[in-house]
């Protein structure tokens, strides 16, 4: 006890903190700034969708393995799978005109927790989906005409789709921790009237 009186850092940090006023008009630009950041997202996301599902359909198209056919097929259906589910339950919401002050409080707070629990949970919506391509890859190469190259390029295959899975986890739980601080501010303010 008597080191935190001696540190007056933590004297500061424990005093308790009074909530700053927000009016509804700051509150309506916060939450339209973040529906269209979240839109860009939607909007981004798709363009790369698009561009995969094109590099993916034409190998679709072109290869004459059945297990590679059945591969690029299953990644195609995995992409259309995240893609549904970003617009599903990612898209953003807007803010009705006619909410009062803690109507647009608690609107705008159930729309960061919602995003924030849509990218706290990417394995099993946005990573998953893509883990039966990855699977059906390792199959066609091992069964396939590679197999002089077999096992270094078949690690080398998996160290990228790993590398890439935890890439995706790693960065949307950074922007979940974002949105927990955004939101932890939110509670800490009060509307005005």
């Amino acid at each position: 006890m008597k080191e935190t009186l001696d540190n007056p850092q933590q004297i500061w940090q424990s005093q308790p903190v009074e909530g700053t006023k927000m009016s509804p008009e700051a509150i309506r630009l916060r939450a339209g700034k973040f529906e269209r950041k979240i839109a860009r997202r939607n909007l981004r996301e798709t363009i790369i969708a698009i561009g995969v599902i094109a590099f993916f359909g034409y190998s679709l198209a072109t290869t004459p393995q059945i297990l590679l056919r059945i591969t690029w097929g299953l990644f195609i259906v995995g992409v259309v799978w995240i893609t549904i589910n970003l617009y599903r339950k990612g898209a953003p919401k807007a803010m009705p005109s006619e909410m009062g002050s803690s109507s647009c409080l608690q609107f705008f707070r159930s729309e960061l927790e919602r995003q924030r629990d849509l990218i706290q949970n990417v394995w099993p919506w946005h990573v998953g989906p893509l883990v039966p391509g990855c699977l059906a890859l390792n199959v066609a190469y091992i069964f396939g005409q590679h197999r002089l190259v077999l096992w270094a390029g078949l690690a080398f295959i998996n160290a990228v789709f790993v590398a890439a899975f935890v890439g995706v986890w790693k960065v949307n739980q950074l922007a979940a921790r974002c949105l927990q601080r955004s939101i932890d501010d939110l509670n800490a303010a009060e509307p005005s009237q």
